[in-house]
């Protein structure tokens, strides 16, 4: 059983790393990173979960992130692959503060991203211009808010926390 949780989490690390590097180099989240992070939360949340209600919260947290991502995809506030990763990820989290806290530091760390966009932007770099539309690769920002889910949630995360210090 360890070993199943601990493959998941080890999975979920590799998605995130993936997530970030994909959505810097080419301003896209692909179906399978979003449609990966979601599968892999089902075997996590049957190894670490109770059924009913603790199941449920989850699949009802990616269920409203899902909804909510597809009306700001819609109203062109975000990519669809970063509303369909936040989906995903949502069922990690579960709808509880994790998933407050998952959203908070999303919002952070795309502020400091935009920050960082705008500043090569001024250097003269022009980085995340594609068809005269400017770009963000929120997914960094998303993989971010992940990590910090993992390092605090995951057992493989904690043990790590618990060894380094916090």
């Amino acid at each position: 059983m360890l070993v199943a949780i601990a493959t998941c989490e080890i999975l979920l690390l590799g998605l995130l790393i993936a997530g970030a590097v994909l959505d810097i180099a080419t301003f896209r989240l692909p179906n399978w990173l979003t449609a990966a992070t979601a599968a892999l939360a089902l075997p996590w949340l049957l190894l670490t979960t109770v059924l009913w209600p603790g199941m449920a919260l989850h699949l009802l947290a990616g269920a409203i992130m899902m909804g909510i991502g597809i009306l700001a995809f819609r109203f062109n506030l975000m990519g669809g692959g970063d509303a369909k990763w936040l989906g995903s990820l949502a069922l990690w989290t579960g709808l509880n503060l994790d998933l407050a806290r998952f959203l908070i530091l999303t919002t952070v760390f795309g502020g400091i991203l935009g920050l960082v966009v705008l500043l090569i932007g001024r250097l003269g770099v022009a980085y995340g211009l594609l068809n005269g539309k400017q770009h963000l690769p929120y997914g960094v920002a998303i993989a971010l808010a992940g990590l910090d889910f993992w390092l605090r949630r995951g057992q493989l995360g904690q043990q790590l926390m618990a060894l380094y210090g916090s």
